[in-house]
């Protein structure tokens, strides 16, 4: 009985913390913590459409995210899921949004962080024959160095080996075709959504038009799809980086707004810490209801 007691605490605590981060953006919020794989989309589809059938429900859609990444067809559908049912979309990132997750966050009208935060190089995932995720970018980087080995004639007999047995023609083909999906889907969503709005540049006041923009979204699908330029899959790239000159990508910094900030780490924390009470990493959460996923 006071398992089951806290339990209902929690969760009444939970649907406070979300409804008062909901007031604070105006929007209805969603909270994700999950891997984009197969199957996540048809979760997330089923609660958006609870909380967009709802009377009062907002045009507004916060979408709280944390994913180390995954397929970029099941960004591509839960993306779909949320602009179907809003016209406005919101990320949140509190902690990470890697690979696939980055693609998500940026077909966004804005992207919320703050120092913590950190978005990843864009490196779509496939299951191998093995049944395990395999990272794209380096796969393919790893693959296209030993084949200018071989035809350099400098490729060992143990590298030749590895080559033939290790790199699958089917799967090489779907990282590629995953790649050039992910910056296609950048380069469309940016200037779709989160360029819309941007008229001039605010270096020198100049006009902005949509071939700049699209220029614009093509450098920073290229850039972050670069392999070589951020030696790891899962390293992160923090708010100061994503703002610098190298990159540009305007970001809304939540830690400088402390009744914004106590609103976002008040309810990440309180979820963080349910998921590990119900023994839970993968979970979902909307004003409605706690969906704990699997561990």
């Amino acid at each position: 009985m006071d398992a089951i007691k806290t339990d209902d605490i929690i969760q009444q605590l939970l649907k406070e913390k979300c409804e008062a981060l909901e007031n604070k953006l105006s929007g209805e919020v969603i909270l994700i913590r999950a891997p984009m794989a197969p199957g996540i989309d048809d979760v997330v589809r089923r609660e958006i459409e609870n909380v967009s059938g709802k009377d009062g429900c907002r045009d507004q859609l916060v979408v709280v995210l944390e994913t180390n990444g995954g397929s970029i067809e099941v960004v591509e559908r839960i993306s779909d899921v949320f602009r179907h049912h809003f016209n406005t979309v919101i990320f949140v990132i509190p902690n990470v949004a890697y690979s696939a997750g980055t693609v998500l966050s940026l077909s966004g009208d804005s992207i919320y962080m703050d120092y913590y935060s950190v978005l990843g190089p864009i490196d779509p995932q496939i299951r191998n024959r093995d049944g395990r995720w395999v990272p794209g970018l380096g796969y393919l980087e790893k693959y296209n160095a030993l084949i200018k080995k071989s035809a350099d004639g400098t490729i060992t007999p143990a590298e030749l080996e590895f080559l033939i047995r290790k790199f699958d023609p089917a799967e090489l083909f779907a990282l590629e075709q995953a790649k050039t999906h992910s910056s296609d889907l950048i380069e469309r969503w940016l200037c779709q959504y989160k360029f819309k709005d941007w008229t001039h540049r605010e270096t020198d006041g100049s006009m902005v038009d949509d071939v700049y923009k699209a220029e614009r979204a093509k450098n920073i699908a290229a850039l972050l799809g670069d392999a070589t330029h951020w030696n790891s899959h899962g390293r992160g790239i923090p708010l100061r980086v994503l703002e610098s000159e190298q990159i540009k990508l305007k970001i809304n910094n939540f830690g400088k707004d402390p009744d914004l900030n106590k609103a976002i780490r008040e309810y990440y924390d309180l979820f963080i810490d349910y998921c590990g009470k119900v023994g839970s990493e993968i979970a979902i959460h909307t004003k409605p209801r706690f969906l704990p996923l699997g561990g």
